[in-house]
């Protein structure tokens, strides 16, 4: 097969269910020549530039080699067609993204040797090394120099070594390599040998790295077959492969939650990382910011996800009912006891436990807590027998406990025992790009639910939304939506269907964009902006995405579906 005629994707082959790329039946991993550039950065500074060059060199040359390999089994490449296992190995190089190869020169030499030149273009070792460290006299196309030696070695069935000529690194146009065969060299070999095998060991350390490489490669083989064999006699996924689409469902599910301002994205991001973690986490906002919303997320994103998650809000009940919902009761052990109870505690099992307004917490029973949390055990009220727990605890307050601790009304040592990890979540005011997804979104359920047929919200109201300042923060805009769909006239939300606090509020001016004027104009240059993105365009435009949409069409701006309806509300 020639080389023009491989079918690029046929190299690739994906397993979406355990998340592993093959390239001809070789695990690889995609990774950012961002992260790989500090990778190289670091190397540099820790363990020098020479160790860091021998380094790269023969990484590179047991990746080339075991590609080479892989696409010659695959696409019968061999050694009777020397230019066309030359472009075979060079279009794989490309296609993973290190470099643009163009072969320049395969020139046959007395004796049976070989001579090869080529142009690399966009190297990302070259522009990496340019980045961190500036224009060098030296070339820096370490792995690359690695990758064509070991692929070149096993399509022509003998040791090839390349040589870096020149380099954008050090100022030229382009990257250039020089090839030969081992006996080719001549007098040159051992510095172009240099940086592949330890000195004086001539080729054993090549011979070893391949020797060591088959071995590994029989291995994975043989294990790839096993696992074939056991899919196939289980017919179904095991239960950790069902475990883990269903949190992947779970977190598709999420889609509908908005996150638009770079806050609540760093929110998120925390507690993505910090799920899997099994430390407390202490979740800091006002009221209505969506802390439970978050402890969800959390445990969602945990791997306690197949337990239960429980709550309870510490400032809706008595002490007395506090601690029972917390640790359970045995019969008798107080008037209304008239049967065993289990608490919130064990009802987690090995779940997530939710303590929402935990600095509501009467303080005696504070101290009955951070016992629980120190031993992992509980006693039922009345009861004589410890039992153990171990749920994660997740608490969240809008307070603040170092300045209640140092009141002497919130106890220091249960507040460092919950504070694992603080995530403090913004208010609604200071994420304001955020409000006008949010009220369509909430328009958008509250009019399903009630069977209505409000179906937008007017420029004018959606400024005022955007400029109130919230002290009830989501859920205040929620309720705030809801009773504007109630009240509204049409199918549209005005500023007389909002709530009198928010109806008499005015947007600063040049704050929005005014639609009143040059509207077609104003439409047309969003977008160019957003390229056609009707979210962003109805975000900037201050309007909800059905409102624009019906704009569009009247303009003649836009396209719609086979229904006459937008293609989408929510690209």
């Amino acid at each position: 097969m020639k080389a023009k005629d491989i079918n690029l994707w046929e190299l690739l082959e994906v397993d979406p269910t355990s998340g592993a790329i093959f390239l001809n039946n070789q695990r690889m991993v995609i990774q950012s020549a961002e992260a790989m550039g500090l990778l190289r950065r670091e190397l540099i500074k820790t363990v020098g530039l020479d160790v860091t060059r021998r380094l790269l060199k023969r990484c590179g040359y047991a990746h080339g080699y075991e590609d080479s390999r892989s696409s010659g089994e695959r696409y019968g490449t061999g050694v009777q067609d020397q230019m066309e296992s030359v472009r075979t190995t060079t279009r794989i190089h490309t296609i993973l993204g290190i470099v643009n190869v163009e072969p320049i020169e395969v020139t046959p030499l007395p004796g049976g040797g070989l001579r090869t030149a080529m142009i690399w273009r966009n190297s990302f070792e070259a522009e990496q090394h340019l980045r961190h460290f500036g224009k060098t006299d030296y070339p820096v196309c370490w792995t690359e120099v690695g990758y064509a030696s070991g692929s070149r070695s096993v399509a022509l069935g003998r040791e090839f070594y390349y040589r870096e000529v020149m380099c954008v690194a050090k100022g030229d146009p382009y990257c250039k390599v020089e090839g030969r065969d081992a006996d080719s060299w001549g007098e040159e070999l051992p510095d172009v040998q240099a940086d592949f095998v330890e000195p004086g060991s001539q080729t054993a350390t090549l011979r070893e790295l391949r020797e060591e490489l088959d071995k590994l490669r029989a291995i994975a083989q043989e294990q790839n077959r096993l696992l074939r064999s056991y899919e196939r006699e289980l017919g179904a996924p095991d239960a950790r492969n069902d475990a883990a689409r269903a949190r992947i469902a779970r977190l598709n599910d999420m889609d509908k939650y908005i996150v638009r301002s770079s806050r609540m994205s760093e929110v998120i991001e925390q507690a993505m990382r910090i799920a899997p973690i099994q430390i407390p986490v202490l979740i800091q906002g006002e009221s209505g910011t969506g802390k439970e919303f978050l402890a969800n997320f959390i445990h969602q994103q945990s791997s306690r996800s197949s337990e239960p998650i429980v709550s309870v809000n510490c400032a809706a009940l008595s002490e007395t009912l506090l601690e029972s919902e917390l640790f359970g009761h045995v019969r008798g052990a107080f008037t209304g006891a008239c049967r065993d109870k289990m608490g919130l505690f064990e009802t987690a099992r090995n779940g997530t436990l939710f303590l929402d307004e935990i600095g509501e917490m009467p303080f005696s029973l504070q101290a009955k807590l951070l016992r629980t949390l120190e031993n992992g055990e509980i006693r039922r009220v009345g009861g004589d027998r410890s039992i153990l727990v171990r749920p994660r605890i997740v608490a969240a307050t809008n307070r603040d406990l170092p300045k209640l601790a140092n009141c002497g009304k919130f106890r220091s040592d249960l507040l460092f025992r919950l504070n694992g990890f603080v995530i403090n979540l913004p208010a609604l005011r200071d994420r304001k790009e955020e409000i006008p997804a949010m009220a369509n979104e909430f328009m958008r359920q509250a009019a399903a639910s009630m069977g209505s047929s409000v179906n937008s919200i007017r420029p004018a109201a959606m400024t005022r939304l955007i400029h109130y300042p919230w002290p009830g923060n989501i859920r205040e805009l929620k309720h705030a939506i809801e009773r504007a769909v109630i009240v509204a006239r049409d199918n549209t939300i005005d500023c007389c269907s909002l709530p009198p606090e928010i109806e008499l509020v005015s947007a600063p001016s040049g704050d929005a964009l005014d639609l009143k004027d040059n509207e077609k104009r104003l439409i047309l240059e969003a977008m160019e902006k957003f390229n056609g993105n009707r979210v962003r365009m109805a975000r900037a435009l201050r309007i909800s995405p059905a409102t624009l949409w019906r704009k569009m069409r009247r303009y003649g701006l836009g396209e719609s579906d086979a229904n006459g309806e937008p293609a989408s509300y929510f690209q």
